[in-house]
């Protein structure tokens, strides 16, 4: 072998086949101390799994934050539809109508999903979409580690670190957010075999798998962490390429299996898009985009996780929580000063660096820097909460963890005493720094600081994580199983208590508990804002529908839904009032003078769209577009027949030609038949449906089919017809080529 392919071979993994370069040898581990180690971390990852999943076995529901006010009612409506055998794309009691499919989060086009909230009762079906994300986040991080560290302990570390770091736990609320991010390792193994193994069923197995893992993301509806995922996925994937002197051909396969996974997800890809076009957020400006960057204050919670009563310097826990450990974080630092011994893991470490830094200059926002350059990115622009590219921090710790775990657990001399002491110094040196912010924090943020023993709770942590680190270095007895169960305990204390503990309820006590109406449990109702902070859906579970609503992609409505006229056109029988200066926070119920009706026929068109510019507001006084020209004359009866999410009949019957108008939200997807004859519909008063009907008797039909959802259907089909068709050839039995 040459020197020039000697040189090679220390940037491909070990044990990979490479174009014209040798593998790495195999770095000898005696077995009797790798395995023993593996069957720990193994245990702990089993305990901190299990500690996660404990009230699933119990019979309770995840209730913290959105799970209980968002993703639950959507999924009791997901699960309603699919049981009674009909489409859920319209979801009528929310916003007074609302394309669910299109804001992303219900997932409804995933399988497992579908499997899942088909075939279970909805409370074991939330609670398992929520857990299933985590195993598969720990295998998939063992199998791509373990190929390029060679030892499964290691590999096992660094799945532990990852997948029960801080901003996994943190955002168990986002389960949308962990399932994606749980195919990242997945999608870095199918990018490593399909550049490294020679050609035939493994690789065509690995393209395949890449396809589907980005069909799979995309059709979770979070397209901001499927961004966040594809940096580093396109990262790793260009360095790859260039460091194995990858062919062309190899590097096209890559492109070819990922954008057909992006046509394989155009059923929910493509209604994402129209639901951003016709949101709040189409109109949203650089600053919107800036919401919630990563103040580079919180760099202190790497070694005062609570220090703060929040945890983080700003008010939201979950999308700022940046502490990853205190054993990560130091097995981190003492790789960064111990580069003398990284060997072949050079350049994975230097990886694992460079995304560490880039990912948190991008969580900064615009003070980092590189959050600037979404700006030119159609659809990345109009992402906000720049503090989500954590994960990409906390993915390149464990990995950095992990080759330091690597490195210590090799045959190696005994370190000379100057190298021990550069690792000495090192952990007293953070000990000291977490020891110094316990004593300043109290005298600098006196109204933010937590109390005294979580304050002390900080060195105290890093303080044994520094001693375990040290004893592991030294090769004391039973310092590195010590190590990983201090790491399981540390990590699991500091995400179960924010996630899952004391956040958990009996499903129907849950529901029972919801404060409706009196007389009216089923009213559609009107919930504003409470000092700022949006109400949650959680109301929808006892059967309320809203007019307004909480949603990522909040639709753009016309009228102001905190002003009666409004409210009455809407429907709305209720304005949920809530007494913020009573210890109970009592809800209370007003009601709404003469509500619309569900179906109504008017006769007068006013081309004012603005409800506040008119004198009177009556009910049978509306705006039309285009505009509607009718006679005067006594309005007609209307009587809905048919009302289902995203179906709607009614007949009516008048004297004259008039305009049928419905409490429910007008979108370009409704399609219309009058005796089944194709209408055109109207825009009523900027947010409602209308129709035009004739005189006599008529039965108006209206179907929810936009035009994003059909062509997204057919873009899935194709998608994976050529992922099945292209990989399914490249899997069968190959023809020799060779002359007899």
């Amino acid at each position: 072998m040459s020197a020039n392919q000697h040189n090679v071979s220390t940037l491909a993994a070990p044990e990979f086949e490479t174009f014209a370069v040798e593998s790495s040898p195999r770095v000898s581990t005696p077995k009797s101390t790798e395995r023993p180690l593996a069957a720990w971390i193994h245990l702990a990852a089993l305990g901190l799994l299990a500690a996660l999943a404990l009230p699933f076995l119990l019979g309770r529901v995840y209730v913290a934050d959105d799970l209980g006010e968002f993703h639950l009612p959507l999924r009791n409506f997901y699960a309603e539809q699919l049981r009674a055998g009909e489409r859920f794309d319209w979801m009528p009691n929310l916003f007074g109508g609302f394309y669910v499919t299109g804001e992303g989060q219900l997932g409804g086009y995933h399988p497992l999903h579908a499997m899942l909230y088909r075939w279970l009762p909805l409370g074991a079906a939330f609670d398992l979409e929520l857990l299933v994300s985590y195993p598969l986040l720990f295998g998939g991080m063992v199998l791509f580690l373990r190929r390029w560290l060679q030892r499964s302990d290691a590999a096992l570390f660094g799945a532990l670190a990852f997948t029960f770091c801080g901003f996994n736990l943190l955002h168990f609320v986002h389960p949308n957010a962990v399932a994606i991010v749980a195919h990242l390792p997945w999608m870095l193994l199918a990018i490593e075999l399909s550049l490294t193994v020679p050609a035939g069923p493994r690789r065509a197995v690995a393209e395949l798998g890449l396809g589907l893992l980005a069909a799979s993301q995309l059709l979770l509806g979070y397209p901001q962490y499927v961004w966040l995922t594809w940096i580093v996925a396109t990262m790793y994937a260009v360095w790859r390429a260039v460091s194995l002197h990858a062919p062309l051909a190899r590097v096209g396969m890559l492109i070819f299996a990922v954008s057909a996974g992006v046509l394989t997800a155009g059923i929910q890809l493509l209604p994402t898009v129209d639901a951003l076009l016709t949101s709040n957020r189409a109109t949203a400006d650089a600053e919107f985009a800036a919401t919630g960057s990563l103040h580079p204050l919180n760099i202190v919670q790497f070694v005062g996780p609570y220090l703060f009563q929040t945890r983080v310097v700003g008010q939201n826990t979950h999308e700022l929580g940046l502490y990853a450990g205190a054993v990560p974080l130091l097995l981190c630092l003492w790789l960064v000063t111990r580069h003398d011994r990284w060997g072949n893991l050079k350049p994975f470490a230097w990886a694992a660096i460079v995304l560490a830094v880039s990912g948190f200059l991008l969580a900064m926002g615009e003070a980092g820097g590189l959050y600037r350059l979404q700006a030119f990115i159609p659809g990345a622009n109009r992402f906000r909460f720049p503090c989500r590219a954590i994960v990409l921090v906390q993915f390149a710790m464990a990995l950095g963890a992990a080759v330091a775990m690597a490195i210590l657990l090799r045959p190696t001399g005994a370190d000379d005493l100057a190298r021990r002491k550069v690792t000495v110094r090192l952990l007293l040196t953070t000990f000291g720094a977490s020891v110094a912010l316990a004593l300043i924090g109290p005298l600098v943020w006196p109204e933010f600081v937590a109390s005294p023993v979580l304050v002390w709770t900080g060195p105290l942590t890093i303080g044994i994580g520094a001693t375990l680190v040290l004893a592991a270095e030294r090769q004391f007895r039973g310092a590195w199983v010590a190590l990983v169960l201090f790491t399981a305990v540390d990590l699991g204390a500091y995400g179960l208590s924010y996630a899952v503990d004391g956040r958990t309820a009996d499903l129907h006590e849950f529901v029972g508990a919801i404060p409706t109406p009196p007389g009216a449990p089923m009213a559609r109702v009107a919930a504003p804002d409470d000092h700022g902070l949006r109400t949650g859906d959680r109301m929808l579970l006892a059967g309320l529908s809203r007019v307004d609503g909480y949603a990522g992609l909040e639709p753009a409505k016309r009228l102001d839904y905190t002003t009666e006229p409004a409210l009455r056109r809407a429907g709305a029988e209720y304005v949920r009032q809530v007494d913020q200066d009573e210890p109970a926070r009592t809800v209370r119920w007003q009601p709404i003078a003469n509500p619309a009706a569900r179906a109504r026929l008017v006769t007068r068109i006013t081309a004012d769209d603005k409800l506040s510019d008119r004198k009177h507001d009556s009910l049978d006084t509306v705006s039309a577009e285009p505009t509607v020209e009718l006679e005067e004359s006594s309005p007609g009866v209307a009587r809905v027949t048919t009302d289902r999410p995203g179906r709607l009949a009614i007949e009516t019957e008048t004297a004259a030609a008039q305009l049928l108008v419905m409490t429910e939200s007008y979108h370009a997807g409704w399609l219309a038949t009058i005796d089944g004859q194709v209408a055109p519909v109207v825009r009523v008063d900027g947010d409602f449906l209308g129709v035009v009907v004739s005189a006599g008797k008529q039965v108006v039909r209206l179907d929810f089919h936009p035009d994003s959802l059909r062509l997204g259907a057919w873009m899935s089909a194709c998608g994976l017809g050529l992922l099945l068709c292209v990989f399914g050839f490249r899997l069968g039995p190959r023809r020799s080529t060779a002359r007899p």
